[in-house]
């Protein structure tokens, strides 16, 4: 073999061999690149994929349990105004009742529709209402072998206000399923309105569907990384093959460029994950890089988005419970440590405990529809008013309203604050009671009593169901205090008055004795207070005018709101719209509640009734008594019938 050829040929096979080995080389970096980009990335997601699920199990499962227990709560108050004044133990006219079912018997819906259902049994365990009419009348304690953990929740339920917690059943193809459930007493009634919903359609669909997402979003990115190797790994090949050293060392290039551009925004993503943990939820990576990883990009950012949204959905639940509870009791138990903790602290706070006069009477003969709207917008002025003075709302009871001032943040002026809100309170019955007038409903008037003292302010009640609330013997106080209100009254205590005394306007001192209470205590009228509050309330006029002849009335004495018994023939002298003057032949006590119905020329009681509270009582020398009674509900009719129109207070 001449020289020069093989020199051609081993310069050939030189050729061959280095081409050969640039190629074997360059395969192997860039399998190994590829295999590592690979591997970051299934890291990258599946860290993705974890932090979603928790996050959102978290939240769907904190959303689910407010939902349903918000609307376990809905339902009992709302069966409370229904069932107010109805005969509760007629089982049967009230299943006939097709508003009181629809009321009792709700869906639960979710996105995919309904989930679980609501209805109503009694603390017996029979059964009122529910959706499968073929259980309704019986007892839910008969399937206590099948069903053991939920007759243990109703068991519970019969001696707890409030029940929750999840149990298992077994479905029509006998397989295990969980619901989870709340129950709730209606209040006034021996009922119990249960919520419960199916785990499976409640949580389970949307739990699902993000987890597919997730692992959809981590297989794709893997196809089309792998699939993207390939193809370039062929064009490597045949541009090793035909170009050689030169093809090989551009392949190579190639192949570090390419790792290059995978482990950058996988490392962006890795760091976008570890800001996700953190709690950053708005964070953004570029949507950069080859497809495969920049589709992954713009899955992460848009989980990004997705987290955002469920954060908003968490604030409007915290803003939601904020409608039942004071922001300021919301913010102490979402952001203070320890806040959900059992107990409390002495704290020195001012009380205010209001209620309207013959609400019970006036609303007797309303239909419940009517009823909600005429409370509600009594509600709805009294409660804008207390938030605007920063009251803490302790509960609202039909028409009476608990509430206090100097707790959970404290305030140097809650006195001050205290008795200020209450007259912007009586201020505004004017406008209430001109609205309802407008709409032909009946008159309203309210008494309010404010006290100061030492309580314990804290959370009271059990892991399971806990109250911000405050209790102690000025809480009584001022209840009982309350009680002596007069129609249009704001009374004071003497240790509120003995704070405020340099601001305020009395209209006159009462001496009274309380039930439960040692000795006499003092209560202030008050009318008006300074700067910088400036609320003065109306002039009150009781001039009392002389009858032509004496009318006759007929008295019962009320305790409790329930007739106790009648004081003999009795007489109206004077009358204004207010108040009434009155000869008895029996006895009455000052303070003492009335019912009032006048009698006509043959003696029989005249439609309607008068509700009213004595205020003095003076023995007569002919062995009868002179009463002064003031009014404290009186039909627009029946003042019409004496030539009157009800006064304003």
């Amino acid at each position: 073999m001449r020289l020069r050829t093989y020199l051609i040929l081993s310069y050939l096979a030189l050729i061959v061999i280095l081409s050969a080995g640039a190629w074997f080389i360059d395969a192997h970096v860039m399998g190994e690149l590829t295999k590592s980009s690979i591997k970051i990335a299934d890291q990258a997601v599946s860290n993705v994929t974890s932090d979603h699920v928790l996050h959102s199990d978290r939240i769907l499962t904190l959303m689910g349990q407010y939902v349903v227990k918000d609307k376990a709560e809905d339902v009992a108050r709302e069966l409370a105004y229904v069932l107010k004044g109805k005969k509760l133990d007629d089982y049967a006219k009230l299943r006939r009742d097709p508003g009181l079912r629809a009321m009792a018997i709700q869906s639960i819906y979710t996105p995919h529709g309904p989930a679980g259902y609501t209805d109503l049994y009694d603390r017996d365990g029979y059964i009122l209402f529910h959706p499968d009419k073929n259980v309704e009348g019986r007892n839910q304690l008969d399937w206590q072998k099948e069903y053991p953990e939920t007759t243990e929740m109703i068991k519970r339920s019969f001696k707890e206000n409030h029940v929750q917690g999840f149990f298992t059943f077994f479905d029509k193809d006998k397989k295990e399923k969980k619901r989870f459930g709340v129950r709730v007493h209606v209040p006034g009634t021996r009922f119990i309105a249960a919520a419960i919903v199916n785990l499976d359609e409640f949580f389970a669909p949307a739990q699902q569907r993000m987890k597919e997402s997730c692992q959809l979003a981590t297989v794709q990115a893997k196809e089309r990384i792998e699939a993207h190797y390939a193809a370039l790994n062929r064009d490597v090949m045949i541009g090793g093959l035909f170009a050689g050293l030169a093809l090989c060392l551009v392949g190579g290039l190639s192949g570090l460029y390419f790792a290059a551009a995978i482990s950058r925004p996988i490392s962006r993503l890795r760091d976008g994950v570890r800001q996700v943990g953190e709690g950053d939820f708005a964070v953004a990576v570029p949507e950069r890089g080859v497809r495969e990883v920049a589709d992954l990009a713009h899955s992460f950012n848009e989980l990004g988005q997705q987290l955002t949204e469920y954060i908003e959905k968490r604030d409007f639940i915290r803003d939601t419970f904020g409608r039942y509870v004071t922001q300021e009791v919301v913010t102490k138990l979402l952001e203070s440590e320890g806040a959900l903790e059992m107990g409390g602290e002495k704290r020195d706070v001012s009380l205010i405990m209001s209620d309207l006069r013959g609400f019970t009477a006036i609303i007797a003969e309303m239909d419940p529809e009517e009823v909600i709207t005429f409370l509600n917008r009594y509600l709805s002025r009294m409660i804008a008013i207390l938030l605007d003075y920063r009251a803490v709302i302790d509960e609202i009871v039909g028409d009476g309203i608990l509430a206090f001032f100097g707790a959970p943040e404290p305030q140097e002026d809650h006195p001050a604050r205290a008795v200020a809100c209450a007259l912007a309170m009586q201020a505004a019955m004017g406008e209430i009671n001109a609205e309802n007038e407008a709409d032909g409903l009946p008159h309203l008037a309210m008494g309010i009593g404010v006290n100061t003292g030492s309580v314990v302010v804290g959370n009271i009640g059990s892991e399971r169901r806990t109250k911000y609330s405050v209790v102690g013997s000025d809480v009584n106080f001022a209840s009982r205090m309350e009680a002596f209100a007069l129609a249009g009254q704001v009374l004071i205590s003497a240790a509120t008055y003995a704070r405020v005394r340099d601001l305020v306007e009395v209209a006159g001192v009462l001496e009274a004795e309380m039930k439960g209470m040692p000795g006499r205590a003092t209560l202030y009228d008050v009318r008006s207070i300074g700067a910088p509050y400036n609320i003065r309330l109306a002039d009150k006029s009781e001039q009392l005018s002389e009858l032509p002849e004496p009318m006759g009335v007929r008295i019962h004495r009320l305790k409790d709101k329930i007739i106790t018994g009648d004081t003999g023939r009795a007489w109206v002298t004077h009358l204004c719209d207010t108040a009434a003057r009155v000869t008895s032949e029996g006895p009455l006590e000052a303070w003492e509640d009335l019912r009032l119905a006048f009698l006509d020329d043959n003696q029989e009681p005249t439609p309607g009734h008068i509700y009213g509270k004595v205020t003095r009582v003076t023995p007569l020398t002919d062995g009868r008594f002179e009463v002064r009674i003031t009014f404290t509900s009186v039909p627009a009719g029946l003042c019409r019938t004496f030539g009157r129109s009800p006064g304003t207070d």
